[in-house]
């Protein structure tokens, strides 16, 4: 479909890597690609919105996290930017990763699955499986957790 476009298409999305109490938050991905797969929660850039803002709007899709937007922005601790080219199998796709680490707590927010994800939960990192997580957002998390 953009064979007569100048240039290749290139997609912008946002993956926010949420961590509390040694847990990450991951959603299950309802729809193909990767259905089934644990993911970070995310998606694509809507057309006039800011990156952040994207971020934060796709958190609350898809995971139904009820924490303050003041409190999730206090909160962040890195961004980068992943744009292996050959990253996602649906074509050139840049993103945007949010780490964000909320204060200890004995007991984790709750969260459940909405729009585009099928389950949302907390997973502690000594959990996490590789061979179950959609594309690259294993390296993601352990990437920006190396980083901090």
């Amino acid at each position: 479909a953009w064979k007569a476009a100048p240039y290749a298409p290139t997609f912008v999305t946002v993956d926010s890597i949420v961590i509390q109490s040694g847990h990450v938050l991951l959603i299950e991905r309802k729809a193909n690609p990767g259905k089934g797969l644990w993911a970070l929660p995310g998606g694509f850039l809507d057309q006039g919105e800011r990156v952040l803002d994207a971020c934060l709007r796709e958190l609350r899709e898809e995971t139904k996290l009820k924490i303050p937007t003041p409190v999730l922005k206090g909160s962040i601790k890195r961004q980068a930017v992943y744009d292996d080219p050959h990253r996602s199998a649906r074509g050139r796709t840049v993103t945007h990763a949010f780490y964000i680490e909320l204060e200890p707590n004995a007991e984790l927010p709750k969260v459940k699955g909405g729009d585009d994800a099928k389950h949302a939960r907390w997973v502690p990192l000594s959990e996490l499986d590789p061979q179950l997580m959609f594309e690259d957002h294993y390296f993601i998390i352990q990437d920006m957790l190396g980083a901090v």
